[in-house]
């Protein structure tokens, strides 16, 4: 069953220019996406797959930690772009459930590090592996070079959004 099209706010966009039509159609596309792939139902439903029960901030803290050896507290919070209490909160946790670690800093005796497990690790993985599964399951019926050509677009696309995003903060 097709999805149903997001109106194009008729009348919202009243002055913009005639060529920036293709705009207000990314706009409402990008509105769509973000509300879909946001429900509480897929990010329940991949939760179920994966089975770890861990709620999907506390996988974006995970998925940072992953790609490093450790974190400070402010330095994860830059990358989730949360405000550090927040990522305090989220990291006892993490902590609590046994999923990353907590380490003096080094440089800071004030500070502490945080560092994925090898079990935080493991939750992450099951994670990706159902996220990858139902996505695969919805471009089962795209051919090859469509999935590749979308795969290249959202990478641009996506590079320049964090391009801008850190144009915005200077």
């Amino acid at each position: 069953m097709p999805a149903e099209e997001e109106p194009l706010c008729d009348g919202l966009h009243a002055d913009v220019p005639g060529d920036d039509e293709t705009i207000v159609a990314i706009e409402a596309a990008v509105h769509s996406l973000a509300r879909r792939l946001g429900q509480a139902r897929l990010k329940e439903y991949i939760a179920r797959q994966a089975g770890d029960g861990v709620e999907q901030a506390g996988i974006a803290v995970l998925y940072v930690l992953n790609g490093e050896d450790s974190l400070r507290i402010t330095d994860l919070a830059a990358r989730l772009g949360i405000d550090p209490p927040a990522v305090t909160r989220k990291a006892q946790q993490l902590v609590s459930l046994g999923l990353v670690s907590r380490g003096p800093d080094t440089d800071d005796a004030r500070a502490c590090r945080l560092q994925l497990t090898p079990d935080g690790r493991q939750v992450l993985r099951r994670f990706l592996v159902a996220r990858h599964q139902w996505l695969a399951t919805v471009l089962a019926d795209w051919p090859p070079a469509e999935r590749r050509e979308l795969a290249r677009l959202i990478s641009r696309f996506t590079g320049d959004i964090d391009r801008h995003l850190g144009e915005l903060t200077r």
